[in-house]
């Protein structure tokens, strides 16, 4: 098995699986490229796909390979971050005789790409990740050559990314309409607003629980602490900063923007203050 690690995120599970769905009758499963990012410890990170139009008989496999270059490049104008990690094919089986001659036209795209296959069924969708070994046999011409071909090692850290905040909002919609997660599900953008705003609310009210109880009222030592008082400090600003002003009415929502302001300038002049009792320090 291999070492390597994948994360999927959910975009991409949808796609392959409107993909297949949309297939032609004719047409066993449906294969396309991965696109994502490979950090400096190797783990992948897929976070796109689109479909290859490709033909498949009892005899040969062919693959568009000028259209899937196009769409690649397209794909690199909307988001330049995003690259080639692996391809992706629909099916029972986990791969076949013609798994890999398109995983050698992957391999001149990526270093050591990553095969996802997706199983779509009544009962869910079944994942599974391999990456390519190869290997080969000695001939027995004792001339020194060797009889190469690939093999296909499972990937067992497999796992399904949460995703972007955008993707979020669409999974967690999805999530409510068959009744996970949420009770209800908002009936317009209002009902979306105010429970994000009441999501807020109960966040800042367990951060300020928080400092009272395990900052401010804390009789342990400071060095006791995950982290810093200054970045506590550069924390909760940022935060502030982020915030905006929430009331039921305009009179509320006033007084809350005047305090938001008031605790703003006064946090600027504390940073300015401290700021330049630093540089003073080092003269």
């Amino acid at each position: 098995m291999s070492t390597l690690n994948v994360k999927v995120h959910p975009v991409v599970l949808f796609n392959i699986v409107d993909a297949y769905e949309r297939r032609n009758l004719d047409q066993r499963r449906v294969i396309g490229t991965l696109l994502g990012s490979t950090d400096k410890s190797g783990a992948v990170e897929v976070t796109n796909c689109f479909v290859v139009k490709h033909l498949e008989t009892e005899e040969e496999v062919a693959i568009d390979i000028e259209l899937a270059q196009e769409l690649y490049e397209l794909y690199r104008k909307v988001n330049g971050n995003e690259t080639i990690v692996g391809w992706f094919a629909t099916g029972d089986e986990d791969v076949n005789e013609y798994s890999v001659l398109i995983h050698e036209y992957y391999t001149r795209q990526t270093p050591n790409p990553v095969h996802l296959v997706i199983t779509p069924s009544k009962a869910g969708v079944g994942i599974k990740a391999f990456v390519s070994t190869p290997f080969g046999i000695p001939d027995k011409t004792g001339e020194g050559n060797l009889h190469k071909g690939t093999m296909f090692a499972p990937i067992p850290c497999l796992t399904k990314a949460a995703g972007y905040d955008t993707e979020l909002v669409g999974l967690k919609a999805c999530m409510q309409s068959f009744g996970i997660g949420a009770k209800g599900y908002p009936e317009s953008e209002v009902e979306m607003l105010l429970a994000a705003a009441h999501q807020c609310s109960e966040n800042i009210s367990a951060i300020i629980k928080f400092i009272d109880n395990c900052i401010l009222n804390s009789t342990a030592p400071i060095a006791s602490l995950t982290v810093s008082t200054n970045e506590i400090g550069r924390q909760l600003m940022s935060m502030i900063e982020g915030l905006a002003p929430f009331g039921e009415d305009d009179e509320q929502l006033n007084t809350n923007l005047k305090d938001l302001l008031m605790v703003v300038y006064l946090s600027n002049l504390t940073k300015t203050q401290l700021m330049l009792n630093e540089k003073l320090s080092l003269l």
